[in-house]
């Protein structure tokens, strides 16, 4: 029997990704020892490397509001087209170091938006403090995207991080790379006695043989015990319409 697995990132041209979503799609359903219940389309959002320069709030929303807007309902039309043969989430990249000046702006146009979680990446301890604080007023899921615990927090214990990422619901993703190299395996070891949730990403940009790794890393997580723990989004447009209804 074919293993059900969700994969929570992947980019497309929208940012920095090669594959169109339609291709993403389909290169997840062709995946063999796997049915693939659901995709989240996961592109970065709001200042990047190659961003101009904002030097305000309003310059900050007046060029990000429009192109956030229109990234949800490339998702959105996307998830109608393939409705009935696979699910697609609408999640976001940001980056922390780019963006962590501009959390009230962010704050706001996601207020706005039908994005169902939100990954951040590039965190040092400072920034993850300061996430916590901030995480649940983005009032939808928050997660530290691709996030090696052991290098990206060298002098905090893993006990100290896996407290705060519980006490803010600050889910954390397990990738190939940290799969393939084991680099997790202590951090996971640690996460069997705490309440934070593990998203399955491959981080998809421009080479689907990534997602070859999904299977092995769903059973990593059953060997770890962490099974119970995976995280899986609730569409917002869903919750919305049930709520309406």
């Amino acid at each position: 029997m074919d293993r059900s697995v969700v994969n929570l990132h992947n980019h497309t041209p929208f940012s920095d990704g090669a594959l169109s979503i339609d291709e993403l799609c389909e290169a997840h359903l062709k995946l063999p020892g796997v049915k693939v219940e659901a995709i989240g389309i996961c592109d970065t959002l709001f200042c990047t490397p190659t961003s101009r320069p904002i030097e305000n709030e309003r310059q900050f929303q007046q060029l990000f509001r429009s192109e956030a807007r229109e990234y949800v309902n490339m998702v959105q039309q996307a998830r109608r087209h393939w409705q009935g043969r696979i699910h697609l989430f609408c999640g976001c990249e940001i980056h922390w170091n780019f963006n962590k000046t501009m959390l009230g702006s962010v704050r706001q146009i996601l207020a706005e938006l039908e994005i169902d979680y939100v990954m951040f990446s590039g965190l040092d301890w400072a920034g993850l403090t300061q996430l916590a604080n901030q995480a649940r007023t983005l009032q939808r899921p928050v997660g530290l995207a691709r996030t090696d615990v052991g290098s990206a927090f060298p002098n905090t214990p893993m006990e100290q991080v896996v407290r705060t990422m519980a006490n803010a619901r600050i889910f954390w993703e397990l990738t190939p790379d940290q799969f393939a190299q084991r680099l997790c395996d202590p951090w996971c070891n640690v996460l069997q006695g705490h309440k934070v949730r593990v998203a399955v990403g491959t981080d998809t940009h421009d080479d689907d043989s990534c997602l070859k790794s999904l299977k092995g890393m769903y059973d990593y997580l059953d060997a770890k015990k962490l099974t119970d723990k995976i995280f899986i989004p609730e569409p917002r447009r869903v919750m919305a319409e049930a709520a309406s209804a």
